[in-house]
């Protein structure tokens, strides 16, 4: 059940991904943009990039073919648990209300903030392996959303664009930016905590 579950996540997440990059496409298109910004676009979103890791992690859950050079199960995905269910409750708590996507868009936008974080977290919940989980890991999942944060605040620098208002530096300032993401750091890191809390009253789940 949980390979199936793992499979399905993959497929729903791959998808989702496909149909979101189309829309990308089509509106760099009507912009008068070229297929490599739409491209360049995609892949500046936390969203994307957490959804794309998860479609992977579970394909190789799914096939029992865990990478030697990947960290364990157990911390991979403890720390994507905390990344998707920061990227539903920031897309619904402060996102959603910014645009109101129709059509192929709303199907893409809900697949990747609502359907997938919530699979997942089921899944975690149910069968990945978390009896070894301390605070520590709360710590050292932080490390892939601060690379995020480097890489969008370079990326910003480069040409002007941010993914998200709350990065912009162009209109927020730099301080302003700095405090945002201090704050979301730490409910990164509360949500790690809540997680590895949580872990010691479910399931212990089993490896790949």
């Amino acid at each position: 059940m949980g390979r199936a579950l793992a499979g399905l996540i993959s497929l729903i997440a791959v998808v989702s991904l496909m149909l979101q990059f189309w829309v990308f496409v089509q509106l760099t298109r009507e912009q008068g943009g070229h297929f490599g910004h739409a491209i360049w676009v995609f892949l500046s979103f936390f969203t994307i990039l957490t959804n794309a890791i998860i479609a992977l992690g579970c394909l190789f859950w799914a096939r029992r073919q865990w990478p030697r050079r990947w960290p364990s199960a157990e911390t991979t995905f403890g720390g994507l648990a905390m990344s998707i269910a920061l990227v539903g409750m920031v897309y619904h708590a402060l996102l959603s209300r910014l645009w109101n996507p129709v059509g192929l868009h709303f199907v893409a936008d809900q697949g990747l903030h609502t359907v997938v974080p919530l699979l997942f977290l089921l899944f975690w919940a149910l069968y990945v392996p978390k009896s070894g989980l301390t605070p520590r890991h709360a710590l050292v999942w932080l490390l892939f959303p601060a690379v995020y944060l480097v890489y969008a605040l370079a990326r910003g620098g480069l040409d002007g664009w941010y993914p998200y208002p709350f990065l912009h530096v162009g209109q927020l300032g730099y301080v302003r930016v700095l405090v945002n993401a201090l704050g979301l750091t730490a409910c990164f890191y509360l949500a790690g905590l809540a997680l590895v809390l949580v872990a010691k009253r479910l399931p212990p789940g089993q490896a790949p």
